[in-house]
């Protein structure tokens, strides 16, 4: 049997969506750049975090960029990655603290530890 029910106007509930929950454009676009492993840097802190991607390690350092500026973080490191050839190093990795997925500049890290 079809379902001829009409719907009123009052019924129906306009989507809201909140701006917060979708990227900004820029970030949008830096998002879908090819991300380029680096396995290999002359940069000591490179090094760290190259050997901590490829034993596992968890790492925690102070960031001074992102939302929280000089918070310390603590990220299992999946990925030491260049967007660009010579271009700046990421690291991105799962934060258990803020149970997510994060990507952090090399360049904006302060102090580190690195420990199973």
């Amino acid at each position: 049997m079809k379902n001829d029910r009409k719907i009123k106007c009052e019924e129906v509930r306009p989507v809201v969506l909140d701006p917060k929950a979708f990227p900004s454009e820029k970030l949008f676009y830096w998002l879908a750049k090819a991300r380029h492993p680096v396995l290999a840097s002359d940069n000591p802190l490179a090094k760290l975090f190259i050997a901590a991607m490829l034993s596992g390690e968890a790492v925690k350092f102070i960031y001074v960029g992102g939302s929280t500026p000089g918070a310390a973080r603590c990220v299992n490191v999946s990925l030491v990655f260049q967007n660009e050839t010579e271009g700046r190093i990421y690291i991105a990795g799962y934060c258990p603290e803020r149970s997510g997925n994060r990507v952090s500049a090399l360049d904006l890290i302060m102090v580190i530890h690195a420990w199973n």
